[in-house]
């Protein structure tokens, strides 16, 4: 424990902590940390170990590569997943699986209906579907029905399955064939339609995924009656592997827990400081009070140790204040027999600092060689003391108007967009 503490947080905990056992108080200060910093990683790790599990057991591709369809009232899926190949490495593809549907008679009427619909909304903008340069419109659905529709391309590339014409970099015309399907429940029809298009340039692993896709999109209609879809095991003459994308805010929430575990750490440290700053600040404020009683005290004929007791004695009560807390300290010491000067010197060090210091050394001096001059001396002590106290309380003035500065500065901009606003409506209506 020694070699990994901090020595200026030894020092803090010391002089906040005057006459309790420093090594206590550091093993407390530390196992405080320790716990608090350990409770953060913790929740992290059962959290991120909660969304991992969830995310294991949610799954919707299985070892053997096959995926459970939805029910017959259920919807459609979308499962990102990542295809493994030795040629073209790893491959991000959507699978797409419709929920399983029913068999038996076709509702011609309504998909005749449908049909005579899609011919006026397919070409958008466009004159007709012989003449195509502006993009299609692929409605998911018949107006207001439950007929849903689904667009396969026989060219992705060109035509893509929202009827966005890619068409830029044509300089010839080509046929593409968009394949249209009704469904209804268990009811399917097919409609062709012929697009002219240029091909665009593929990369090689382009052209994989878009055979890929089409070989799902083929074996999604040929199973859809099977209760379960299962994944092509070769595109071509490729062997593929699919593998579901998992979701990885487990480890967001696990670096969170020990994000927040490192601000709580080093947070306690900073916490430490202001309280040692507090009490220096507490200590520096009844300095001048202290001196000037002590040269009272001992101008009217009393030694020092007496007055220290004297002083201690009227104020004992105000425990929250540092400087009686460490005069309770200095009495204790010498009624354990503790020499005086010994017992001065110790003050000032607890005390932390240099008028304390300066003050405890000019007392055991004294009290080697006589006490002809206290008085005087203490009388000096205390005027200067008097006037440093001053010289502080102007200084923290100063800082407060400082701080107050922004917020007089904001409210400042606050009362001129009040004034101004309504005075510049007032011209425009004019």
């Amino acid at each position: 424990m020694n070699q990994i503490v901090n020595p200026v947080i030894r020092d803090r905990l010391k002089r906040l902590n005057p006459g309790r056992d420093e090594e206590q108080l550091v093993r407390s200060f530390y196992q405080k940390k320790f716990k608090i910093a350990g409770l953060a990683i913790g929740a992290g790790i059962i959290l991120g170990g909660l969304l991992f599990a969830s995310d294991r057991i949610n799954g919707k591709i299985s070892q053997e590569g096959e995926i459970l369809r939805e029910g017959y009232e259920g919807s459609a899926m979308e499962i990102p997943a990542t295809v493994h190949s030795s040629r073209y490495g790893e491959v991000d593809v959507d699978i797409v699986v419709d929920h399983r549907t029913y068999t038996g008679e076709e509702i011609d009427k309504i998909f005749d209906r449908a049909e005579i619909w899609l011919d006026q909304v397919l070409p958008g903008d466009n004159e007709n579907i012989a003449s195509v340069r502006d993009d299609l419109v692929f409605p998911a659905f018949y107006e207001d029905t439950d007929i849903a529709i689904q667009y396969t391309s026989s060219n992705y590339g060109l035509i893509n399955g929202n009827g966005e014409v890619r068409n830029e970099e044509l300089d010839k015309e080509e046929q593409v064939v968009i394949k249209v399907e009704f469904s209804y429940g268990d009811a399917i029809r097919e409609r062709e339609y012929e697009i002219t298009v240029f091909p665009p340039l593929l990369t090689q692993t382009e052209m994989f995924k878009k055979t890929l896709m089409e070989t799902l999109s083929h074996e999604n209609i040929r199973q859809k009656e099977n209760e379960v879809f299962l994944l092509p095991d070769q595109v071509g003459e490729e062997n593929i592997v699919f593998q579901e994308k998992r979701d990885k805010r487990f480890l967001y929430v696990i670096c969170l827990g020990i994000l927040c575990a490192a601000f709580l750490y080093k947070g306690m440290d900073r916490d430490l400081d202001k309280l040692y700053e507090k009490r220096k600040q507490r200590l520096l404020f009844c300095y001048p009070e202290f001196v000037s009683k002590l040269a009272l005290l001992t101008g009217a004929g009393m030694s020092v140790t007496g007055a220290v007791r004297r002083i201690y004695m009227d104020k004992k009560d105000q425990k929250e204040e540092p400087l009686y807390e460490e005069l309770g300290i200095f009495i204790r010491e010498l009624d354990n027999g503790i020499l005086e000067e010994r017992a001065l010197e110790n003050l000032g060090k607890r005390s932390g600092l240099i008028q304390y210091r300066k003050f405890c050394s000019l007392l055991s001096a004294n009290m080697k060689k006589g006490s002809v001059n206290l008085k005087n001396l203490l009388e000096g002590e205390a005027e200067e003391a008097f006037t440093d106290h001053q010289i502080q309380i102007r200084k923290l003035g100063e800082e407060a108007g400082t701080k107050l500065l922004i917020p007089m500065v904001m409210m400042l901009a606050v009362v001129m967009v009040i004034i101004m606003v309504p005075a510049f409506m007032t011209y425009q209506i004019s």
